[in-house]
This record gives structure tokens, sequence and C-alpha cells, in this order.
């Protein structure tokens, strides 16, 4: 079988099981996530604040009227800065196909968004988005209850193949997502990468309350008896099913409902 096939024939495989495992789970659809990450210069045309700015004044309005659940991040460490986040969450495609017919029929927002295209300078380099869909140990996002000044984690593992992001899923719903909660790592999301790059792969948010609770939530996962028991699970090893990870640090910008 060539390479092309057997790529194939595992997307298919692997969206197969994970739409069995989602009727076993029981009823309710899982969400899907537009995570978009806008690409910046330090510049004397002053990016951050213009884009940020835009975001506060017209993107956070429109997402509200629409009903969009929607996050803000900066980068505060990772492998480039200065970087912005945006995180949409809805409840299915469907419902993501009719907000996204209702933004373009929002006059409000169209000619915000038209205003701000029309600077001279651009208000960022370019756009890099990823379309998740929610894992089934986790089908809806967690939004903290109150907003404060937390710290957030988003977490990139790529796989070799679609057939071993679909175990590393497993491993998550039926095991880790639980190991973490019990260790203070707060998710936001888990999502499989439907459409993006670094695929095959899986892409999570965490949070917590500063980086003293996020040393002290790793060191308790790293000696937790159930993560030691599992990862030496047969199959279910880094080497098995993780073939890179990326870590990068985020905060919530002042306006984000999601911070």
């Amino acid at each position: 079988m060539d390479r092309r096939n057997f790529m194939a024939t595992s997307s298919i495989a692997g969206l197969a099981a994970g739409s069995a495992a989602a009727a076993q789970a029981g009823a309710g659809e899982n969400q899907v996530y537009e995570l978009r990450c806008y690409r910046l210069r330090n510049s004397k045309a002053g990016q951050f604040g213009r884009l940020t700015g835009f975001m506060e004044s017209a993107h956070l309005s429109m997402s509200k009227r629409l009903g969009i659940v929607q996050g803000y991040f900066r980068v505060t460490l990772g492998e480039f800065t200065p970087r912005v986040y945006t995180l949409s969450a809805y409840d299915s495609l469907a419902d993501m196909g009719a907000k996204m017919e209702a933004k373009r029929a929002d006059k409000a927002w169209v000619k915000a968004a038209t205003e701000f295209g029309m600077h001279d300078d651009a208000p960022y380099d370019r756009v890099e988005s990823w379309l998740l869909r929610a894992f089934d140990g986790m089908k809806t996002i967690e939004v903290p209850e109150e907003p404060a000044k937390r710290v957030f984690d988003l977490r990139i593992y790529e796989q070799e193949t679609f057939r071993d992001t679909q175990e590393k899923m497993r491993m998550f719903n039926e095991e880790e997502i639980q190991i973490f909660r019990d260790c203070g790592i707060n998710p936001v999301f888990f999502g499989e990468t439907i459409v993006g790059s670094h695929m095959p792969s899986l892409i999570y948010m965490s949070h917590y309350d500063d980086m003293n609770a996020r040393a002290k939530a790793w060191s308790t996962f790293s000696r937790s008896e159930d993560w030691n028991r599992i990862k030496n699970h047969p199959g279910w090893s880094n080497a098995d099913i993780v073939s890179t990870v990326s870590n990068i640090h985020l905060a919530g910008l002042p306006f984000s409902p999601i911070r």
C-alpha cells in the first residue's frame, strides 16, 4: 500500500473510531473550535495595539451579539513574539456555518472590519488557523468562572500517523483528562486538528492561577501513580503515539472573556 492510500485509510478508520466512541459517550454533539494565531511585528506601525484595540472594540462585541464563546490571548513565552491567539467555540459545524453567515450580515461588524482594513499599514503580517473537534472525553469548552490574571498553556501534540492521534485521544478520554483535573491542571479545551498545520495532531489549552500553581500541578502530575501507570501501558508511551510536543505560554488579554 502506498503512503497516500495508507494515510487516507488511516484517516477514515480514525473518524469511524471517533464516531463510535461518541455514540457510546451519550447524547450531545462535540463542539468545534477555531484557533487563530496572528503573527505580528514590533514596529512603528503599532500592530499589537491596533489589532487588540480592534478586537476589543469591534470583534468582541460582534461575538457577543452572535453568541460566540471567545477568548483573546497574547504569547508570554513561545517560539516567536509578538503573537496574538484567538479561540472561538461553536456547538457544531452547522452552528459555525450559521454564525459565519450571521457575521457577514452584521452591518456594524462589516462596517468596522472594512474601516479597520483600510489603514495604510497592515495590522498583522499573517494569520494561521486551526479547525478542531472537541474530544469525546470533554465535548465542550470550560470557561473559568471568574476573570482573573491566570496563566494558560497551549500545547500541540504531533503524531506520526492518524492512528496514533486516535490512540492518544483514547488515552486522554479514558484516563489522562481526569488525571489532569486531579493534579490541578485545569483544562479549557481538548481538540483534534481537522484542518490546519502540524497534522496529524491534537491541541489543548489549560489554565492555572499563576506560574507557581502551574509548576506545582505539573510536579504533582509527574509523580502521580495513575500517570506513571498509564504512560507505561503498552502502546501509550510518547515513543508510540507522540512524536513532538510544542508548549506556548499565554495570558488572557484584559478584555478577554477567558482570562
